[in-house]
């Protein structure tokens, strides 16, 4: 009787915990268009040659600073950069995490939204698309 009690116990805290999607799901973006891959709450795509690291960021950090968002890390380098910036106050989201690498012939970029949301992370990667005219 006691341990079904703690194993009730142990299971119940992760119950309460938004846990990402198991799930993964597929959706073209842009113009061009490009495909993205939504998984275990965060959202991949690479994006076509012609592009560097340095401009995807410094586009990413624009566009969050536009909506809002308090830029609390940033770096870049031609090998790859990350940016993690605070949701506004009335989001219902506390953060926003980019990075961008190199991988072979174009640069990957992945968005993780904390807590996940697939859809908030779509959107941003639409942001960020439109003005590099992807």
């Amino acid at each position: 009787m006691c341990t079904i009690f703690v194993s009730l116990a142990l299971i119940a805290p992760i119950g309460c915990q938004s846990l990402p999607a198991l799930r993964e799901s597929r959706a073209w973006h842009g113009q061009t268009p490009i495909y993205a891959t939504y998984r275990f709450g965060l959202l991949h795509t690479e994006l076509p040659p012609g592009h560097s690291i340095e401009a995807v960021m410094a586009t990413a950090r624009s566009v969050l600073y536009r909506q809002g968002h308090i830029i609390e890390e940033a770096s870049v380098s031609p090998q790859g950069g990350r940016l993690v910036a605070l949701a506004p106050r009335q989001a219902p989201y506390d953060k926003i995490k980019i990075t961008t690498s190199f991988e072979g012939g174009g640069i990957v970029l992945v968005i993780n939204i904390d807590p996940a949301e697939e859809n908030r992370a779509r959107v941003v990667l639409e942001s960020i698309l439109e003005p590099l005219g992807i």
